[in-house]
């Protein structure tokens, strides 16, 4: 086995109300902060399988694309991989 390095870089031009934030999905775990996209009151993080919503701000619940990943790839601006062996 061996190891590969990928490095994903994309921008996106987002609405202004589109919110980039630190947010605590689960208050007894302050350590766990994850940087999140906030459009309106959903928090979402950038995963590679798809794009995950945070249902609930004081726990973290993962659902089915509800068409917000479309929006927000409509978005992207730039898209660069990397891909090395380590």
């Amino acid at each position: 086995m061996k190891t590969i390095e990928v490095n994903i870089t994309a921008e996106f031009i987002v609405p202004d109300d589109w919110e980039v934030i630190d947010h605590v999905p689960d208050p007894t775990f302050p350590e766990d902060k994850l940087t999140v996209l906030k459009i309106n009151k959903n928090h979402y993080d950038f995963f590679p399988e798809c794009l995950m919503k945070i249902e609930d701000e004081t726990n973290v619940f993962w659902s089915a694309d509800e068409g917000k990943t479309e929006d927000i790839i409509d978005c992207m601006s730039t898209f660069k991989v990397c891909i090395a062996e380590k």
